[in-house]
């Protein structure tokens, strides 16, 4: 049985129709172009009609005709403000050459020639890929071209990796369809698969609370009843294996009837990609606390941290 399809999400119909209305002002701006080229050619068309203007025509047409240019110059920077700002200067086009054409061997996921801005673990599939090719002895099927093509544009760019990360995961269908349910390609395509998912979806979901643990006054072990009206200390470890986030861990000390009856907020600070933080602080137990809940949340610049 062939794998099952994921429907692409919201995201990806926005950006390919995106990508559809970028591709139909080419004509202006060439294949793969940047913000530098396209103000060259704005900058010589606007130098060429005043130039014309001016020497061939009387006043005061002249003079209006050259500023009638002198505004659609403004308004072309603009636009090419824009199309920079949305990371059309910056995607990767893919080749159309035919699939006789097609690079073999190597590692296709590699970008050549660019500036890589280092992935998160969360999204950072070049073992999956390795595991992939070593399956088709390093000649990757026609299957997996727009995921490549996606993913060399997630390592090269950073400003809208949540909208890259939509299309590779809609590229995922027709490589599911490489693989029988319960295989090991099934099994590391449904992994990339849910990781994209995770990244796309709520960034909370990056960071993880992986330890959580209390000491009495003489540093022993212990659980956090047993520190009951005294000053004992909390220990707790951060994961990120999203993109830097500022983050706080939040300690919440609650009695028999549930209720919260204390809270400790501990800075974390900015925890980078793949990056695991240990967090040590001071924490006064009242009378009655019978369990604990440590919980992670953005943090907020302007807020002072106190304990309770």
């Amino acid at each position: 049985m062939s794998r099952r399809e994921y429907p692409s999400d919201q995201s990806a119909q926005d950006a390919e129709t995106g990508s559809t209305f970028l591709a139909g002002i080419e004509f202006l701006t060439g294949r793969d172009p940047n913000l530098g080229s396209f103000l060259l050619v704005v900058g010589m068309v606007t130098c060429v009609f005043v130039a014309l203007f001016q020497f061939t025509l009387p006043a005061p047409v002249s003079h209006l005709l050259t500023a009638g240019v002198l505004a659609v110059t403004a308004l072309s920077a603009v636009f090419g403000a824009l199309f920079d700002r949305f990371g059309y200067f910056e995607q990767v086009v893919p080749s159309t050459t035919d699939s006789s054409d097609r690079p073999t061997g190597g590692k296709p996921w590699v970008p050549v020639g660019k500036q890589l801005a280092p992935l998160p673990p969360l999204i950072n599939f070049d073992a999956d890929l390795r595991a992939f090719s070593n399956m088709y002895d390093g000649d990757l099927p026609k299957e997996f071209d727009p995921f490549v093509a996606d993913y060399l544009r997630l390592k090269t760019n950073t400003g809208n990796r949540a909208t890259i990360a939509s299309d590779l995961r809609a590229d995922l269908n027709p490589i599911g369809t490489l693989f029988e349910d319960g295989s090991e390609g099934a099994t590391i395509h449904d992994d990339i698969s849910e990781r994209l998912f995770r990244y796309i979806g709520d960034e909370s979901d990056h960071l993880t609370l992986d330890r959580v643990a209390f000491y009495d006054e003489d540093g022993s072990a212990t659980n956090v009843e047993a520190i009951n009206n005294q000053l004992g200390r909390v220990e707790l470890r951060i994961t990120n294996e999203g993109e830097a986030a500022e983050v706080d861990a939040v300690v919440d000390l609650y009695d028999g009837d549930d209720t919260a009856v204390a809270s400790r907020i501990c800075e974390a600070g900015i925890v980078s990609p793949g990056v695991t933080k240990d967090l040590d602080a001071e924490i006064f137990v009242p009378a009655d606390v019978e369990r604990a809940v440590a919980t992670l949340r953005s943090a907020t610049p302007d807020r002072t941290v106190t304990s309770a």
